[in-house]
C-alpha cells in the first residue's frame, strides 16, 4: 500500500466520519446532517445497504461533500474501522470515489491531511547500511560520506510549522536509489588539493574550516575535476545533491522543523553568529551527517522553481530558470533559515562568505 494512501485514508476517514459523532469539523450540511450521522452509524455496524443508501442521500443535498464519498469508499471495500485500512490494496488510491473524496475536500480540510501526514511520517528506510561511513582518499585528503538509502519521504513543510515560507509545499518525494552524502561541507583543504586556490574569507586550519565563497559555477569546476581523478567507487560519479536528496539526508528519517526536533540551539548548529566554525564541531543527525543545519548555505544541483503539488520520484528540480537552489542556512542567519525544509536560492555565479558546498556520490 502506497505511503500517501496509508496516511491519507486512516485521517480522512478519522476526520470526516468518526469525528462527526463527537461534534468536530468537518460537518454536513445541515439539511443532511441527521442522514449523514445515519449513515455513519450503519457503517460501523456493517449494514453496508444502508449506509451506502444514506452517502447517496447526502450527495444528493451536498453533491461536494467529500466525507460521503469517503463514506462510500468505505461501503465498497466494507471497512468499518480505521485499523482496517491498513489491510486494504493498492486499487483504493485510483479508485472514482477516492479521487472524489480529495477533489471535493476543502482547502483547511487537505491541510489537516497534509499536517496529520507529515506528523505520522513514513516508514523508516529497511536498509541496514543506512548511515553507513564510508572513506576516501582523494590526493592524500580524507572524505568521508554517509550511505543515505533509497526511500520516500514529505518534501517541504505542513503550514503549521514556525517559519514556515510559502515555497515549501508539502508533497511526497520517492528517492529510486540509494546515494552517499559527503559527512561534513567540504573543507579547505579538499577544495585546495583539487583546485589549487583556496577562495575563502575566513582563513584558519584548511583541514577543518569549510570552503565558502565558492559559486555554483565553481562547484561543478570542481566536481568535474573530481570526477576526472576516477576515484569515485565503481558506478558512482561525484555530483552535487539534488534538492530532494538533499533535504532528505537532512532529515534523516524526521518529520520535524529541524533533525534534532521542533527547535534548534547554538549547542547544536552554527547560526547568529560572526563566521563559519570547524566543521563536524556540531553533533551529526541519526544518518551521521554533520552541519546540515547552519554554518555555510550548501549549493544543490536544482534549478530553483516551484514545488510539484502530487507526488513524485526522482525529482531534479525547474526545467527551467536562472538561478539555483541552495539549502541548510548559515552561520549569520536565525535558526528559521536552517530548518530541513527552508529553501534559499542564488545566481549561478554568485560568491559569498555564507556559500559553501558538499558534495554527493550518486549512481551513474
Amino acid at each position: 500500500m502506497s505511503t500517501t494512501i496509508r496516511f491519507f485514508l486512516p485521517c480522512l476517514l478519522l476526520l470526516s466520519l468518526y469525528a462527526i459523532s463527537v461534534g468536530q469539523t468537518p460537518t454536513p450540511p445541515t439539511a443532511a446532517a441527521a442522514t449523514m450521522n445515519n449513515a455513519v452509524e450503519s457503517l460501523k455496524k456493517g449494514n453496508w445497504q444502508e449506509a451506502d443508501r444514506s452517502f447517496d442521500l447526502v450527495l444528493q443535498i451536498a453533491p461536494n461533500y467529500a466525507p460521503a464519498y469517503v463514506g462510500k469508499l468505505c461501503v465498497v471495500f466494507q471497512v468499518k474501522e480505521e485499523k482496517d485500512l491498513a489491510n486494504i490494496e493498492d486499487e483504493i488510491g485510483e479508485h472514482v470515489l477516492f479521487k472524489k473524496a480529495i477533489d471535493n475536500a476543502a482547502p483547511t480540510y487537505k491541510e489537516q491531511v497534509q499536517n496529520y501526514a507529515i506528523r505520522k511520517g513514513p516508514p523508516q528506510p529497511k536498509d541496514d547500511n543506512t548511515g553507513k561511513r564510508m572513506e576516501l582518499n582523494i590526493n592524500d585528503v580524507e572524505y568521508a560520506f554517509r550511505w543515505c538509502p533509497a526511500g520516500t519521504f514529505q518534501m517541504g513543510s505542513p503550514r503549521d510549522e514556525a517559519g514556515r515560507n510559502e515555497n515549501e509545499t508539502l508533497h511526497r518525494v520517492t528517492l529510486s536509489k540509494g546515494y552517499w552524502m559527503l559527512e561534513t561541507p567540504v573543507t579547505q583543504m579538499m577544495w585546495v588539493s583539487v583546485m589549487g586556490n583556496n577562495p575563502s574569507g575566513f582563513k584558519g586550519d584548511l583541514l577543518k574550516l569549510p570552503v565558502e565563497t565558492v559559486s555554483w559555477n565553481d562547484c561543478q569546476e570542481y566536481i568535474k575535476k573530481l570526477n576526472d581523478l576516477k576515484v569515485a567507487p565503481a558506478g558512482f560519479k561525484f555530483s552535487l545533491p539534488t534538492e530532494a536528496q538533499w533535504e532528505y539526508a537532512c532529515r534523516a528519517g524526521t518529520t520535524t522543523a529541524y533533525s534534532f526536533g521542533d527547535t534548534l540551539t547554538q549547542q547544536q548548529a552554527n547560526f547568529r553568529g560572526n563566521q563559519t566554525n570547524e566543521v563536524g564541531k556540531y553533533p551529526a543527525n541519526a544518518w551521521g551527517l554533520k552541519d546540515m543545519h547552519g554554518n555555510v548555505w550548501e549549493w544543490c544541483q536544482d534549478v530553483y522553481g516551484d514545488y510539484p503539488s502530487g507526488a513524485v520520484t526522482d525529482p531534479v528540480g525547474s526545467p527551467s530558470g536562472s538561478y539555483r537552489v541552495r539549502r541548510g542556512g548559515g552561520w549569520n542567519g536565525n535558526a528559521g533559515f536552517c530548518r530541513s525544509a527552508d529553501r534559499g536560492n542564488g545566481g549561478p555565479s554568485c560568491r559569498s562568505g555564507l556559500l559553501g558546498i558538499r558534495i554527493s556520490l550518486v549512481s551513474q
